[in-house]
């Protein structure tokens, strides 16, 4: 996908009735997600400067801007437009590959679930990697190709979503990208997540069926919107990294 392509797909459509039923209206149960994440990454260093690629509306940089010091990039433009009003100048709209960032600059750089979306993921790797100070760490998640919940399921996996997944690793090929990016003391285990039911019905039956069962403003919908499960099928990788050179990679 080039980044026009890109620029044009994950646009507010994306967000609303593309993989989400609607992100912005989630935002309470996104968070809470990213909080955990924060208190994961944060035992390894809880403070310095942190750059999110894939940042969206900016929910992570809200929950982490209390111990980092937050920027985000995004290819979207409307996701960005809203992270903006409160990351003034700490957001870019662009692709990390071209986007002038400092090398050398960060001590975290995490991109939530968006490995995955790229059809070039060792150059994002690559580049992730340069932008870390020499004891900088890199914190991902994205499917596990290899987990017991993808072989069970075959095609009809969760994580199987073309076009917005265009790439997948298991355990082994993560590390062996890492290491080749400049990598090191990886660690993965695995990532839960607290979803809305409505969430789960607008995965399992799309928008539209979703929408005719529990018509939004309706009380049903308000009912579905208060429930709230939390799902860890072990096929999401959380991936823990340490710069091993410092630097830029040649």
């Amino acid at each position: 996908m080039s980044p026009a392509e890109a620029r044009a797909f994950y646009e507010e459509s994306y967000f609303r009735g593309g993989d989400y039923d609607d992100y912005r209206r989630d935002e309470e149960i996104i968070k809470h997600n990213f909080e955990r994440f924060a208190r994961a990454i944060a035992t390894r260093n809880p403070r310095g400067r942190l750059l999110e690629v894939g940042c969206a509306y900016g929910f992570f940089l809200d929950v982490a801007q209390r111990q980092w010091a937050v920027e985000g990039i995004d290819v979207s433009e409307a996701a960005i437009a809203s992270a903006s009003e409160r990351h003034s100048g700490r957001v870019y709209c662009g692709d990390l590959l071209t986007q002038p960032l400092e090398s050398g600059a960060y001590d975290w750089v995490v991109a939530w679930d968006v490995i995955e979306h790229v059809d070039r993921p060792r150059e994002y790797l690559r580049r992730m990697a340069e932008l870390l100070r020499p004891s900088g760490h890199l914190a991902m998640t994205t499917g596990d190709f290899g987990s017991l919940a993808a072989k069970l399921t075959g095609r009809r996996w969760r994580l199987l979503t073309p076009p917005s997944h265009l790439t997948y690793f298991t355990r082994e090929g993560m590390c062996h990208a890492l290491r080749e990016a400049g990598l090191a003391d990886v660690k993965i285990g695995t990532a839960g997540y607290e979803r809305s039911f409505s969430f789960m019905l607008f995965r399992l039956f799309g928008p539209s069926a979703a929408r005719r069962l529990f018509p939004p403003g309706s009380v049903r919908a308000r009912w579905v919107d208060c429930m709230r499960f939390y799902l860890d099928l072990g096929d999401v990788m959380l991936v823990i990294a340490r710069s091993a050179t410092g630097g830029v990679i040649s």
